[in-house]
């Protein structure tokens, strides 16, 4: 072959010494019937050969690109893992994920995320419920666009047909619950204003906790964006006067483990005087000291589902285990939203 000529798939079928059908399987994952040795085979010549695929010249006789776009708020925490495991799911189906971040809402970067989305003709998007405006996303969904969206509440069913959401209202109610279970009589949200629709969630859910226990318990809801992290506590404190302990739950674990730390600094004992309970249940929240309570992300769960369901909408076939969870799954979906549970861990800062 001339090394100055671009190798064709005809030169790796050559290379490998299988037809070119085989190659074409293999280098589009087609879920075929094929022996690990014929795979390697190939892999293995279109590595020698330097063999790349005309991307433009496929997605136009298939009209698919195999291309997905995934917007998330920042690549931190829970995003970082939600990106990472749902990237594994959509490779399992022959897609290619491109991540982009919101750069906090910044309009010219949403733009340009768009207009890359466009550009690429990716077939199916996700977003986080944050992360895009919905004028913007429903331009893609207008150019055909299929999209699943998580942790979006009141998102309309012209733009969205299922949003896959952790169900933080629940698990705030859980967490009121244990606290007054463990004996606090002064209960404390300090959320987050900027997590928006999350928040709210969370509000929704500790304000029902308080209402199904019928009991006359002080209770605030503390902004710690604008009070900041002294000024949560001092407050928690100055409403909460003789009543100990107090129970303080915070939107994420990072908020726990910056109150959880000023409790050491001022000699407040954690959980004699105060409990906590994050969400998140990042590893600091199990190493810390004393060892902070939180919810479990069911991260794996929810990147399946959003994957099989996005699959779906495309006209990917899916597996029977994909199958199984859809069947399981879409039967509780309430309008076009499915809430995951949350699982609370135990640990020493609520009394365990």
């Amino acid at each position: 072959m001339n090394r100055n000529k671009q190798p064709t798939i005809v030169d790796v079928a050559s290379e490998a010494g299988v037809s070119i059908a085989t190659v074409s399987n293999v280098i589009n994952r087609r879920k075929v019937p094929m022996a690990p040795e014929t795979i390697r085979k190939v892999e293995e010549a279109v590595v020698r050969l330097g063999y790349r695929r005309n991307v433009m010249a496929t997605n136009l006789s298939r009209r698919r690109s195999y291309e997905l776009g995934l917007i998330i708020p920042h690549f931190g925490g829970y995003y970082g893992r939600f990106a990472e495991k749902l990237e594994q799911k959509v490779h399992h189906f022959g897609y290619h994920l491109s991540i982009f971040s919101a750069a906090g809402m910044d309009p010219e970067i949403e733009q340009r995320h768009l207009e890359h989305l466009l550009q690429r003709r990716v077939d199916g998007l996700v977003s986080h419920g944050l992360a895009m405006s919905m004028q913007s996303t429903q331009q893609l969904v207008g150019e055909g666009t299929p999209l699943v969206i998580f942790n979006g509440w009141g998102w309309p069913s012209e733009i969205v047909k299922l949003a896959v959401n952790l169900d933080f209202a629940k698990a705030s109610s859980e967490a009121v619950q244990h606290f007054l279970e463990n004996g606090c009589r002064s209960v404390m949200y300090a959320g987050r204003s900027k997590g928006m629709g999350a928040n709210e969630q969370r509000i929704q859910g500790f304000m029902a906790g308080l209402s199904e226990r019928g009991e006359s318990t002080v209770h605030a809801l503390l902004d710690a964006g604008d009070l900041g992290i002294v000024g949560t506590l001092d407050e928690a404190l100055r409403l909460s006067g003789e009543l100990r302990p107090i129970g303080i739950y915070t939107f994420n674990d990072a908020l726990a483990l910056e109150l959880l730390a000023l409790c050491h600094e001022r000699g407040i004992s954690v959980p004699e005087d105060i409990q906590l309970i994050g969400m998140d249940n990042e590893f600091y929240s199990r190493s810390s000291f004393p060892s902070i309570t939180s919810f479990e992300m069911p991260v794996d769960l929810q990147t399946s589902l959003v994957a099989a369901f996005l699959m779906r909408q495309i006209g990917e076939d899916l597996d029977e285990e994909n199958t199984q969870l859809l069947e399981e799954y879409l039967p509780r979906v309430t309008g076009h939203e499915l809430f995951i549970d949350l699982e609370m861990i135990e640990r020493k800062s609520s009394g365990k």
